[in-house]
């Protein structure tokens, strides 16, 4: 298996080819937590990157679709849908920490509130759903049906700490069906 990305601080820890990943000695939580982090952001690069380079293929060459759907393997409207959302959302205006779905939801916004979504949605640590909620003008200040707000915490930072990855979902409240 040869290696395909490095994997920053656990190169001796991780190898990612082709075919997948092996873990090469055991990793403890925080690296694995690292790790998948690292695997989410790639997965958002992937997209863009395949975006910009149809974008590039076609201005340069006038190429696109017939020969990238050759070489990836991927259907014409998940191109499609990679070239549309790099060119929509140009590399300056992209927001790291947020997924290229969160992108894809904006794209069809005006470049000003595309940047002012962008940005609300990783200040308030926006969940897809919710910035899509947001872009579609329905509220988005229920929670869940499963549990009630906390006293003290607002509909949208409730939601914030059920989605936020380095939140403990279960210190929110009494009642949450995840509490341990």
């Amino acid at each position: 298996m040869s290696e395909l990305v490095y994997i920053g601080s656990l190169t001796d820890k991780v190898s990612i080819s082709e075919s997948g990943l092996s873990v090469v000695s055991e990793l403890s939580y925080d690296q694995w937590s690292t790790l998948m982090q690292t695997l989410y952001r790639m997965d958002t690069a992937f997209q863009f990157a395949l975006g910009d380079a149809l974008n590039y293929g076609e201005n340069r060459y006038g190429e696109r679709y017939a020969q990238a759907m050759e070489v990836t393997g991927h259907s014409y409207q998940s191109l499609a849908n990679y070239a549309w959302v790099s060119k929509s959302v140009p590399i300056e205006r992209r927001v790291m920490g947020l997924s290229w779905t969160h992108h894809r939801i904006v794209a069809r916004l005006d470049p000003e509130q595309q940047s002012l979504m962008l940005q609300r949605a990783l200040t308030e640590r926006m969940t897809v759903t919710a910035l899509g909620e947001e872009v579609r003008g329905k509220p988005v200040d229920k929670v869940s049906e499963m549990i009630p707000v906390p006293d003290g915490m607002s509909p949208r930072d409730a939601e914030a700490t059920l989605h936020n990855a380095n939140s403990v979902c279960h210190e929110l409240c009494e009642t949450c069906p995840f509490r341990k």
